[in-house]
Protein backbone atom coordinates (compact mmCIF):
# COMPACT_ATOMS: atom_id res chain seq x y z
CA UNK A 1 0.00 0.00 0.00
CA UNK A 2 1.30 3.21 -1.09
CA UNK A 3 2.13 5.70 1.89
CA UNK A 4 0.09 8.73 2.29
CA UNK A 5 2.03 12.00 1.78
CA UNK A 6 0.91 13.09 5.03
CA UNK A 7 1.97 10.01 6.86
CA UNK A 8 5.00 10.24 4.95
CA UNK A 9 5.77 13.84 6.34
CA UNK A 10 5.34 12.44 10.27
CA UNK A 11 7.27 9.90 9.83
CA UNK A 12 10.18 12.35 8.46
CA UNK A 13 9.68 14.39 10.95
CA UNK A 14 9.87 11.71 13.72
CA UNK A 15 12.93 10.51 11.69
CA UNK A 16 15.06 13.42 11.72
CA UNK A 17 14.01 14.15 15.75
CA UNK A 18 15.80 10.83 16.65
CA UNK A 19 19.02 11.88 14.42
CA UNK A 20 19.61 15.22 14.89
CA UNK A 21 18.48 14.81 19.36
CA UNK A 22 20.56 12.42 19.92
CA UNK A 23 23.48 14.01 18.31
CA UNK A 24 22.83 17.64 19.70
CA UNK A 25 22.76 16.09 22.88
CA UNK A 26 26.07 14.38 23.27
CA UNK A 27 27.33 18.11 24.50
CA UNK A 28 25.78 17.39 27.59
CA UNK A 29 27.99 14.69 28.02
CA UNK A 30 30.93 17.07 27.84
CA UNK A 31 31.57 18.75 31.24
CA UNK A 32 30.79 15.34 33.40
CA UNK A 33 33.24 13.74 31.11
CA UNK A 34 35.78 16.17 31.67
CA UNK A 35 35.59 16.12 35.18
CA UNK A 36 35.68 12.10 35.60
CA UNK A 37 37.82 10.69 32.81
CA UNK A 38 40.21 14.36 33.16
CA UNK A 39 40.93 13.90 28.92
CA UNK A 40 40.86 17.45 28.37
CA UNK A 41 37.80 19.72 26.65
CA UNK A 42 40.08 20.04 23.35
CA UNK A 43 40.37 16.41 23.26
CA UNK A 44 36.86 15.48 24.09
CA UNK A 45 35.41 17.81 21.46
CA UNK A 46 37.64 16.78 18.64
CA UNK A 47 36.11 13.70 18.48
CA UNK A 48 32.68 15.27 18.32
CA UNK A 49 34.69 17.86 15.51
CA UNK A 50 35.04 14.69 13.54
CA UNK A 51 31.81 13.14 13.88
CA UNK A 52 30.72 16.36 12.53
CA UNK A 53 33.11 15.65 9.45
CA UNK A 54 32.02 12.51 9.33
CA UNK A 55 28.96 13.11 8.89
CA UNK A 56 29.61 15.69 6.21
CA UNK A 57 31.21 13.66 3.91
CA UNK A 58 28.90 10.47 4.42
CA UNK A 59 25.65 12.06 3.68
CA UNK A 60 26.71 13.10 -0.62
CA UNK A 61 27.98 9.45 -0.39
CA UNK A 62 25.10 7.59 1.28
CA UNK A 63 23.32 9.57 -1.37
CA UNK A 64 25.01 8.07 -4.53
CA UNK A 65 24.62 4.44 -2.61
CA UNK A 66 21.15 4.97 -2.47
CA UNK A 67 20.75 4.46 -6.08
CA UNK A 68 22.65 1.66 -6.15
CA UNK A 69 21.87 -0.43 -3.31
CA UNK A 70 18.33 1.01 -2.45
CA UNK A 71 17.45 4.30 0.19
CA UNK A 72 16.31 1.98 2.79
CA UNK A 73 19.23 -0.60 2.64
CA UNK A 74 21.67 2.80 2.91
CA UNK A 75 19.81 4.06 5.57
CA UNK A 76 19.46 0.40 8.18
CA UNK A 77 22.80 0.31 8.21
CA UNK A 78 23.53 3.64 9.07
CA UNK A 79 20.66 3.62 12.05
CA UNK A 80 22.82 0.38 13.08
CA UNK A 81 26.55 2.74 13.01
CA UNK A 82 24.33 5.12 14.99
CA UNK A 83 23.39 3.00 17.67
CA UNK A 84 26.65 1.16 17.86
CA UNK A 85 28.84 3.91 17.80
CA UNK A 86 26.81 5.21 20.87
CA UNK A 87 26.94 2.84 22.84
CA UNK A 88 30.15 1.22 22.81
CA UNK A 89 31.76 4.82 23.63
CA UNK A 90 29.52 4.24 26.97
CA UNK A 91 30.92 0.76 27.25
CA UNK A 92 34.09 1.29 27.17
CA UNK A 93 35.37 5.03 27.42
CA UNK A 94 38.65 5.26 26.50
CA UNK A 95 40.10 7.85 23.81
CA UNK A 96 40.47 5.70 21.38
CA UNK A 97 36.69 4.35 21.61
CA UNK A 98 35.67 7.77 22.05
CA UNK A 99 36.78 9.08 18.65
CA UNK A 100 35.88 6.07 16.66
CA UNK A 101 33.05 5.11 18.09
CA UNK A 102 31.19 8.66 18.80
CA UNK A 103 33.63 10.51 16.21
CA UNK A 104 33.66 7.70 13.34
CA UNK A 105 31.24 5.08 13.50
CA UNK A 106 28.00 7.59 14.77
CA UNK A 107 29.63 10.49 12.46
CA UNK A 108 28.53 7.44 9.70
CA UNK A 109 25.34 6.75 11.05
CA UNK A 110 24.35 9.97 11.23
CA UNK A 111 24.98 10.77 7.77
CA UNK A 112 23.41 7.88 5.94
CA UNK A 113 20.33 8.82 8.15
CA UNK A 114 19.60 12.33 7.52
CA UNK A 115 17.95 15.41 5.79
CA UNK A 116 19.03 15.06 2.35
CA UNK A 117 17.86 11.01 1.80
CA UNK A 118 14.62 12.05 4.04
CA UNK A 119 14.34 15.05 2.85
CA UNK A 120 14.22 14.04 -0.96
CA UNK A 121 12.01 11.49 0.36
CA UNK A 122 9.02 13.66 1.09
CA UNK A 123 10.08 15.50 -1.81
CA UNK A 124 9.22 12.73 -3.85
CA UNK A 125 5.46 11.73 -2.58
CA UNK A 126 4.46 15.10 -1.37
CA UNK A 127 2.55 17.26 -3.96
CA UNK A 128 3.99 20.42 -5.42
CA UNK A 129 1.45 23.03 -3.87
CA UNK A 130 2.18 21.18 -0.69
CA UNK A 131 5.84 20.93 -0.46
CA UNK A 132 7.05 23.77 0.80
CA UNK A 133 5.02 23.57 4.32
CA UNK A 134 5.70 19.97 4.39
CA UNK A 135 9.41 20.31 3.93
CA UNK A 136 9.20 22.73 6.38
CA UNK A 137 7.18 20.42 9.31
CA UNK A 138 9.48 17.11 8.21
CA UNK A 139 12.49 19.73 9.03
CA UNK A 140 11.36 20.87 12.42
CA UNK A 141 11.35 17.61 13.25
CA UNK A 142 14.69 17.48 14.33
CA UNK A 143 14.25 21.09 16.33
CA UNK A 144 11.29 18.84 18.33
CA UNK A 145 13.93 16.03 18.58
CA UNK A 146 16.46 18.83 20.14
CA UNK A 147 13.87 19.78 21.97
CA UNK A 148 12.85 16.58 23.66
CA UNK A 149 16.56 15.18 23.81
CA UNK A 150 17.45 18.73 25.94
CA UNK A 151 15.22 18.17 28.39
CA UNK A 152 15.60 14.27 29.27
CA UNK A 153 19.51 14.13 28.60
CA UNK A 154 20.04 15.79 31.75
CA UNK A 155 18.63 14.31 33.62
CA UNK A 156 20.22 11.00 32.92
CA UNK A 157 23.03 12.72 32.89
CA UNK A 158 22.69 13.59 36.92
CA UNK A 159 22.52 9.80 37.22
CA UNK A 160 25.21 8.71 34.87
CA UNK A 161 26.60 10.20 31.76
CA UNK A 162 27.27 6.29 30.36
CA UNK A 163 23.63 5.61 30.88
CA UNK A 164 22.41 8.84 29.31
CA UNK A 165 24.90 7.41 26.53
CA UNK A 166 23.30 4.32 26.43
CA UNK A 167 20.03 5.57 25.99
CA UNK A 168 20.69 7.93 23.38
CA UNK A 169 22.45 4.59 21.20
CA UNK A 170 19.16 2.40 22.05
CA UNK A 171 16.84 5.35 21.24
CA UNK A 172 19.00 5.96 17.35
CA UNK A 173 17.22 1.61 16.90
CA UNK A 174 14.15 3.24 16.35
CA UNK A 175 14.85 5.18 13.09
CA UNK A 176 14.55 1.34 11.88
CA UNK A 177 11.30 0.77 12.05
CA UNK A 178 10.41 4.25 10.84
CA UNK A 179 12.23 3.90 8.04
CA UNK A 180 10.75 0.98 6.62
CA UNK A 181 7.45 2.08 5.66
CA UNK A 182 9.18 6.03 3.92
CA UNK A 183 11.74 4.42 2.71
CA UNK A 184 10.46 1.87 0.34
CA UNK A 185 10.72 2.27 -3.45
CA UNK A 186 7.22 3.72 -4.14
CA UNK A 187 4.97 2.06 -6.93
CA UNK A 188 5.97 3.52 -10.95
CA UNK A 189 3.80 6.75 -11.27
CA UNK A 190 2.76 6.93 -7.62
CA UNK A 191 5.31 10.05 -7.42
CA UNK A 192 3.45 13.67 -6.72
CA UNK A 193 4.34 15.82 -10.02
CA UNK A 194 8.22 16.85 -10.39
CA UNK A 195 9.87 20.01 -11.47
CA UNK A 196 11.53 19.62 -14.35
CA UNK A 197 15.62 18.58 -13.75
CA UNK A 198 17.58 21.81 -14.69
CA UNK A 199 20.11 21.15 -16.71
CA UNK A 200 23.75 21.47 -15.25
CA UNK A 201 25.58 24.42 -15.65
CA UNK A 202 29.06 22.96 -15.33
CA UNK A 203 30.23 21.59 -12.11
CA UNK A 204 29.31 22.25 -8.84
CA UNK A 205 32.09 23.76 -7.85
CA UNK A 206 31.77 26.16 -10.62
CA UNK A 207 27.87 27.18 -10.22
CA UNK A 208 27.18 30.15 -8.36
CA UNK A 209 24.59 29.24 -7.11
CA UNK A 210 26.09 26.11 -4.67
CA UNK A 211 28.71 28.02 -3.96
CA UNK A 212 26.59 30.71 -2.24
CA UNK A 213 23.98 27.88 -0.73
CA UNK A 214 27.16 25.49 0.10
CA UNK A 215 29.16 28.82 2.12
CA UNK A 216 26.18 29.30 3.61
CA UNK A 217 25.33 25.82 5.13
CA UNK A 218 28.97 26.21 6.11
CA UNK A 219 28.20 29.04 8.03
CA UNK A 220 25.11 27.54 9.56
CA UNK A 221 27.49 24.19 10.82
CA UNK A 222 30.08 26.64 12.34
CA UNK A 223 26.73 28.41 14.48
CA UNK A 224 24.87 24.79 15.68
CA UNK A 225 27.83 22.76 16.39
CA UNK A 226 29.29 25.38 17.88
CA UNK A 227 26.23 25.75 20.16
CA UNK A 228 25.47 22.82 20.17
CA UNK A 229 28.65 21.54 21.66
CA UNK A 230 29.73 24.06 23.66
CA UNK A 231 26.82 26.10 25.33
CA UNK A 232 26.79 23.66 28.38
CA UNK A 233 30.25 24.21 29.10
CA UNK A 234 29.65 27.86 28.44
CA UNK A 235 27.16 28.02 31.07
CA UNK A 236 28.89 26.74 33.56
CA UNK A 237 32.08 28.18 32.85
CA UNK A 238 29.79 31.79 33.34
CA UNK A 239 29.02 30.16 36.69
CA UNK A 240 25.41 28.87 36.16
CA UNK A 241 23.55 25.82 36.08
CA UNK A 242 24.02 23.08 33.92
CA UNK A 243 20.15 23.31 33.62
CA UNK A 244 20.67 26.23 32.00
CA UNK A 245 21.52 24.83 29.22
CA UNK A 246 19.55 22.14 28.52
CA UNK A 247 16.91 24.92 29.09
CA UNK A 248 18.29 27.25 26.36
CA UNK A 249 18.43 24.25 24.29
CA UNK A 250 14.95 23.25 25.02
CA UNK A 251 13.94 26.55 24.11
CA UNK A 252 15.94 26.41 20.56
CA UNK A 253 14.41 23.51 20.00
CA UNK A 254 10.54 24.76 20.33
CA UNK A 255 10.76 27.83 18.69
CA UNK A 256 12.37 26.74 16.16
CA UNK A 257 9.75 23.72 15.87
CA UNK A 258 7.57 27.02 14.87
CA UNK A 259 10.59 28.27 12.92
CA UNK A 260 11.27 25.80 10.47
CA UNK A 261 7.38 25.30 9.48
CA UNK A 262 7.04 28.96 8.96
CA UNK A 263 10.36 29.53 6.97
CA UNK A 264 9.31 26.99 4.67
CA UNK A 265 6.28 27.36 3.95
CA UNK A 266 7.33 31.02 3.56
CA UNK A 267 10.12 29.56 1.14
CA UNK A 268 7.27 28.14 -1.44
CA UNK A 269 6.31 31.54 -1.64
CA UNK A 270 9.22 33.81 -1.94
CA UNK A 271 12.72 33.11 -3.47
CA UNK A 272 14.93 31.12 -0.30
CA UNK A 273 18.05 32.78 -0.70
CA UNK A 274 16.44 35.71 0.02
CA UNK A 275 14.77 34.41 3.24
CA UNK A 276 18.34 32.35 4.13
CA UNK A 277 20.22 35.91 3.24
CA UNK A 278 17.69 37.53 6.46
CA UNK A 279 18.33 34.57 8.94
CA UNK A 280 22.00 34.61 8.78
CA UNK A 281 21.81 38.29 8.94
CA UNK A 282 20.29 38.07 12.15
CA UNK A 283 22.14 35.26 13.45
CA UNK A 284 25.23 37.46 13.37
CA UNK A 285 23.45 40.11 14.94
CA UNK A 286 22.44 37.42 17.80
CA UNK A 287 25.81 36.16 18.20
CA UNK A 288 27.77 39.00 18.68
CA UNK A 289 24.82 39.95 21.46
CA UNK A 290 26.62 37.79 23.69
CA UNK A 291 29.71 39.52 23.83
CA UNK A 292 28.39 42.57 24.93
CA UNK A 293 25.77 41.80 27.43
CA UNK A 294 27.09 39.94 30.55
CA UNK A 295 26.18 36.66 30.85
CA UNK A 296 22.59 35.31 32.88
CA UNK A 297 20.06 32.94 32.86
CA UNK A 298 17.86 35.22 31.14
CA UNK A 299 19.65 36.71 28.50
CA UNK A 300 20.58 33.03 27.11
CA UNK A 301 16.43 31.79 27.21
CA UNK A 302 16.39 35.38 25.28
CA UNK A 303 19.13 34.31 23.35
CA UNK A 304 17.19 31.05 22.94
CA UNK A 305 13.90 32.10 21.99
CA UNK A 306 15.46 34.54 19.03
CA UNK A 307 17.59 31.58 17.99
CA UNK A 308 15.24 28.99 18.19
CA UNK A 309 13.12 30.60 15.17
CA UNK A 310 16.55 30.68 13.12
CA UNK A 311 17.70 27.46 14.05
CA UNK A 312 17.19 24.56 11.46
CA UNK A 313 15.16 27.39 8.92
CA UNK A 314 17.63 27.01 6.60
CA UNK A 315 16.92 23.35 6.55
CA UNK A 316 13.88 23.22 4.71
CA UNK A 317 15.11 26.56 2.59
CA UNK A 318 18.17 25.19 1.25
CA UNK A 319 16.54 22.21 0.76
CA UNK A 320 13.49 23.71 -1.83
CA UNK A 321 16.71 25.64 -3.52
CA UNK A 322 18.46 23.06 -4.14
CA UNK A 323 15.33 21.42 -5.58
CA UNK A 324 14.92 24.58 -7.65
CA UNK A 325 18.36 24.79 -9.17
CA UNK A 326 19.40 21.34 -9.90
CA UNK A 327 16.12 19.15 -10.14
CA UNK A 328 14.41 16.76 -7.86
CA UNK A 329 16.31 13.79 -9.43
CA UNK A 330 20.27 15.25 -8.24
CA UNK A 331 18.70 17.00 -4.67
CA UNK A 332 19.77 14.15 -2.66
CA UNK A 333 23.19 14.34 -4.15
CA UNK A 334 23.28 18.00 -4.34
CA UNK A 335 21.97 18.25 -0.80
CA UNK A 336 24.41 15.97 0.34
CA UNK A 337 27.09 17.91 -0.90
CA UNK A 338 25.94 21.43 0.64
CA UNK A 339 25.07 18.96 3.74
CA UNK A 340 29.18 18.07 3.51
CA UNK A 341 29.89 21.84 3.13
CA UNK A 342 27.71 22.50 6.52
CA UNK A 343 29.71 19.86 8.06
CA UNK A 344 33.41 21.15 7.48
CA UNK A 345 31.64 24.21 9.20
CA UNK A 346 30.34 22.02 11.84
CA UNK A 347 33.87 20.60 12.56
CA UNK A 348 35.63 23.67 12.79
CA UNK A 349 33.05 24.92 15.33
CA UNK A 350 32.94 21.98 17.93
CA UNK A 351 36.60 21.72 17.70
CA UNK A 352 37.73 25.37 17.54
CA UNK A 353 35.27 26.27 20.36
CA UNK A 354 37.23 23.76 22.37
CA UNK A 355 40.56 24.74 21.34
CA UNK A 356 39.85 28.28 21.76
CA UNK A 357 38.54 28.26 25.29
CA UNK A 358 41.44 25.42 26.47
CA UNK A 359 43.97 28.10 25.55
CA UNK A 360 42.24 31.25 26.63
CA UNK A 361 39.91 30.41 28.92
CA UNK A 362 36.86 32.24 26.97
CA UNK A 363 35.02 31.84 23.96
CA UNK A 364 34.23 35.54 23.26
CA UNK A 365 36.53 34.82 19.75
CA UNK A 366 34.13 31.90 18.74
CA UNK A 367 31.27 34.13 19.19
CA UNK A 368 32.76 37.28 17.34
CA UNK A 369 33.79 35.03 14.15
CA UNK A 370 30.41 33.54 14.45
CA UNK A 371 28.72 36.60 14.01
CA UNK A 372 31.00 37.90 11.37
CA UNK A 373 30.83 34.64 9.49
CA UNK A 374 27.11 35.11 9.40
CA UNK A 375 27.41 38.53 8.05
CA UNK A 376 29.71 37.04 5.22
CA UNK A 377 26.62 34.27 4.74
CA UNK A 378 24.23 36.91 4.39
CA UNK A 379 26.13 38.58 1.64
CA UNK A 380 27.03 35.87 -0.68
CA UNK A 381 22.96 35.03 -0.88
CA UNK A 382 22.27 38.59 -2.25
CA UNK A 383 23.24 38.09 -5.98
CA UNK A 384 21.25 34.54 -6.00
CA UNK A 385 18.69 35.22 -8.67
CA UNK A 386 15.37 32.73 -9.58
CA UNK A 387 15.62 31.17 -12.29
CA UNK A 388 12.09 29.78 -14.00
CA UNK A 389 11.32 26.04 -13.28
CA UNK A 390 8.49 24.19 -15.56
CA UNK A 391 6.16 21.13 -13.63
CA UNK A 392 6.29 18.41 -15.71
CA UNK A 393 3.32 15.95 -14.95
CA UNK A 394 3.67 11.94 -14.96
CA UNK A 395 3.53 10.26 -18.73
CA UNK A 396 0.95 7.49 -18.62
CA UNK A 397 2.11 4.80 -20.58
Amino acid sequence: MQLNWKAAIALAALILAINTGARQAMGFMLPPMASELTWGMGSLSFALAIQNLVFGLAAPIASKLSDRFGTLSVFLVGSLCYAVGMGVTALWPTPTVWMLGAGVLAGIGIGATTFPLVLAAVTRVVPIQHRGIGLGIASAGGSFGQLIYSVATPMLVLIDWKIAMLALGASCLLLIPMALPLLRRPPAGSEAPAEEDIPSQGPLLQDRRFLALAGGFFVCGVHVAFIATHLPNFVVACGLPLNVAGNTLAIIGALNIAGTILFGAWGGRRHPPQLLMLIYLCRAALVMAMVVIPPSSMLLYAFGAIMGILWLSTVPLTSQAVALYFGQKRQAFVFGMVLAAHQVGAFLGAWGGGVVYQLTGSYDLLWISSGIFGLLAAIVHWPVRREPTRVIQPQLA
